[in-house]
């Protein structure tokens, strides 16, 4: 059983990188990626709480993490854990992601997220370990991504990310 935790947090632990990897995108397609690219370095350096569920072959996970004191927690069947990824190493996948990708993005539109203005944009990622489609809702007013919707190899995932009075689990 412990075996089995560990290897569903490790799954849910690469896939919540696999989020942030987004706006990751290569140096040549910045220019119409850069919001989303901004918004998403931008949330690896704030506290943040993200809600995510995600969709796996039938199977509905719900998944919450914090980013807090330069480290992402876990929390997954109502135990939060320490991620065995570091926020540094998550800093570092993204940059080498941005040298490895291939992105193109667009302005959809705005619309509110909880009572706050988002520009909705899309992303179509695509790089040597597979292809990312996502709709971003980035805050107007803060620069921060407050939504994602993401199709990873026929895996959807559903984010929510909320800032303000965020602090380690543990």
């Amino acid at each position: 059983m412990e075996t089995t935790r560990k290897r569903l947090l490790n799954i849910m632990a690469g896939f919540t990188v696999a989020q942030l990897l987004i706006g990751a995108t290569a140096l040549a397609a910045q220019g119409d990626c850069r919001p989303s690219f901004d918004a998403m370095s931008k949330a690896l350096d704030t506290p943040a709480h993200l809600y995510s569920t995600t969709n796996i072959g039938g199977t509905t996970q719900t998944v919450e993490s914090i980013y807090a004191a330069g480290a992402i927690y876990i929390k997954f069947g109502g135990e939060w854990s320490l991620s065995p990824i570091t926020m540094q190493e998550t800093k570092d996948r993204t940059q080498k992601n941005r040298q490895n990708s291939k992105a193109t993005c667009r302005y959809l539109r705005d619309e509110p997220v909880n009572g706050e203005m988002a520009a909705v944009y899309s992303v179509h990622e695509e790089s040597p370990t597979g292809k990312v489609d996502s709709q971003i809702w980035i805050s107007k007013g803060k620069g921060l991504p407050l939504r994602l919707e993401s199709e990873v190899d026929k895996i959807h995932s559903s984010t929510r990310y909320e800032y303000g009075n965020v602090k380690p689990p543990m």
